[in-house]
């Protein structure tokens, strides 16, 4: 049977269009949240736009059917892993039709497909996804009394850090794993995220936190909150106490949280550095001394 992606153009042209009378408003979402983000879990992409895990199974089986998405699971020493998806070249096609780009020129290389799921750095990128699907998840239940105003990748969030930098792209800048909005009981909440595996030494984690600093300097705006996610509460220990001791931390508002599988990042997990108290949730942040801006 001849590779659909091996057609001639106007017949891949009457593919699409067929492909549309399948594709429903929610897949498309999907889909362009796996253009911009790579790689969702079945739980993150049930997250942000299902109701049950089963559901999500039976829609993105039917998705890499049509070869919109594809899937992979990545081998783990214990356990097995769930399903990871990614874009496929009919989902890169349609993404770039609804962006209103050329859809001929669009494709996926399966190289690079690989590569993601071979990746050294795949878990950091699904612990970042997954971070932003909670969020997501957490606002979708609130029924309307929360809201994740804005989600960016890290590419994305390093060009909105030079945008708002006197200095040079590149000259010292903190590349941050996302930046997100997030809008509770009438607090609204700008922080960049940076996800701790646990890899880093804490020289490397305090040079990032310099370069925020830095950029205090050197901002047109108010920093947002920086969010430090550790892996456990002895990591998150010890490098909270590496980074109070960062001379000009005062300038950028920090907090730290170590996430347990059941906690959400809305809810009390989060420490402003350099206090004892109790923890406190994601909105009461924006209480306690960052400004937060649309």
């Amino acid at each position: 049977m001849m590779d659909k992606r091996s057609l001639p153009t106007g017949r891949r042209e009457n593919h699409l269009l067929r492909l549309a009378r399948h594709l429903t408003d929610r897949d498309h979402d999907i889909l362009s949240l796996l253009h911009t983000h790579r790689v969702l879990t079945t739980s993150q992409i049930t997250q942000v736009a299902f109701t049950s895990h089963s559901r999500t199974l039976q829609r993105m089986r039917t998705l890499t059917a049509l070869g919109v998405v594809a899937r992979f699971c990545p081998r783990l020493d214990r356990g097995s892993a769930p399903w990871h998806y990614v874009l496929d070249t009919h989902g890169a096609r349609v993404v770039a039709a609804d962006q209103g780009r050329d859809a001929e020129r669009a494709r996926v290389r399966r190289d690079r497909q690989l590569a993601v799921a071979n990746s050294a750095h795949l878990a950091h990128r699904v612990g970042v996804n997954g971070f932003f699907t909670s969020l997501t998840g957490s606002a979708r239940a609130s029924e309307g009394r929360a809201e994740l105003g804005e989600w960016l990748n890290a590419a994305d969030a390093a060009e909105w850090v030079d945008a708002r930098s006197r200095q040079a792209w590149g000259a010292g800048l903190p590349q941050p794993d996302g930046y997100g909005h997030w809008r509770q009981g009438g607090r609204s909440l700008a922080f960049f995220l940076e996800w701790d595996t646990g890899s880093e030494t804490h020289r490397q984690l305090t040079a990032k936190l310099e370069r925020y600093v830095a950029f205090a300097g050197s901002a047109t705006v108010p920093v947002p909150w920086v969010l430090f996610v550790f892996p456990s509460g002895r990591r998150e220990a010890n490098a909270g106490s590496a980074l109070s001791r960062v001379p000009g931390v005062r300038q950028v508002p920090v907090a730290t949280a170590c996430l347990p599988d059941a906690a959400a990042p809305d809810e009390a997990v989060w420490r402003p550095l350099g206090t004892g108290g109790d923890r406190v949730r994601l909105a009461k942040l924006a209480t306690a001394g960052a400004v937060a801006w649309g």
